[in-house]
């Protein structure tokens, strides 16, 4: 038997668990528990979203908005 531990806040019902793709169609037991002595997260409050401040850091091509070749679209469907 194998154990891994894997410490996350969670932050909704659903858990993505980085390193277990080898885990991955075997049986496995999961348990959680809290943890109650663990200090705060600095990212418990949310921070409050500032319009624009992001401006000037993303770039988006200017055909973006145009269809994608057949060979991306098909590539969906395998």
């Amino acid at each position: 038997m194998n154990a891994t531990r894997i410490r996350r806040r969670l932050d909704s019902d659903v858990v993505r668990l980085p390193g277990v793709e080898d885990l991955i169609g075997k049986d496995v037991e999961i348990i959680v528990m809290e943890d109650t002595s663990a200090p705060p997260s600095a990212n418990a409050e949310l921070r409050k979203r500032i319009r624009g401040s992001a401006k000037g850091k993303v770039w988006i091509s200017p055909d973006f908005d145009k269809p994608l070749p057949d060979e991306v679209i098909n590539g969906f469907y395998r």
